[in-house]
């Protein structure tokens, strides 16, 4: 199934030489400051995956405000 998935998924168009790809590689993004995220999607031009950090940064802060991190 994953196989079906991964080339769909926003960050497979990701040049591997790109830095955010190389900021990805050390940082989970799950885990960093909300305003470290916010840094890598205002350096990141309109697009998906621009759109798809943006959706990370809105789980986030949603988890924030229910108190879960």
């Amino acid at each position: 199934m994953a196989k079906f998935i991964l080339p769909s998924h926003p960050l497979s168009a990701l040049s591997q030489d790109s830095d955010l790809s190389c900021v990805l590689d050390l940082e989970d993004p799950h885990r960093m400051s909300l305003e470290r995220l916010e840094g890598l999607i205002t350096a990141q031009p309109a697009g998906e995956i621009r759109a798809y950090l943006f959706g990370l940064y809105d789980m986030r802060r949603a988890a924030v405000y229910a108190g879960g991190a």
